[in-house]
């Protein structure tokens, strides 16, 4: 597998690439609150494209990355590292702190019921 320099020094695998976008991307939509769909129609593609990419089928052009990255309301690099919740959380108003904050609880729940 091709590796990429990240950092001085230190390389990731191309895999990784994929596996922290799909993530991430999935991460900061469920936190918004926003639907495959809704993400679609904010950059204009298709929500079938944003499946492809959470589930590491497909990988955006450096456009689609900022588009997608301006929807989701964070810098285009965010998609590429480890999320730090709190800071996101910090910066939502209260009522989308519940809401992001019960969503996460009950993603977890299904993903320990159903795996």
């Amino acid at each position: 597998m091709p590796l990429l320099p990240f950092k001085r020094d230190t390389y990731i695998e191309m895999a990784d690439v994929r596996i922290l976008l799909a993530k991430n991307m999935k991460h900061f939509r469920e936190i918004l609150g926003i639907s495959q769909m809704d993400l679609a129609e904010k950059i204009g593609c298709s929500p079938t494209l944003i499946g492809k990419i959470e589930t590491m089928k497909r990988f955006p052009s450096a456009d689609s990355l900022n588009r997608i990255a301006e929807a989701l309301k964070i810098a285009p690099a965010a998609l590429f590292t480890e999320t730090d919740n709190s800071k996101v959380i910090k910066s939502m108003t209260s009522q989308q702190k519940r809401k992001s904050l019960l969503k996460m609880k009950v993603n977890k729940a299904i993903d320990e019921l159903f795996g």
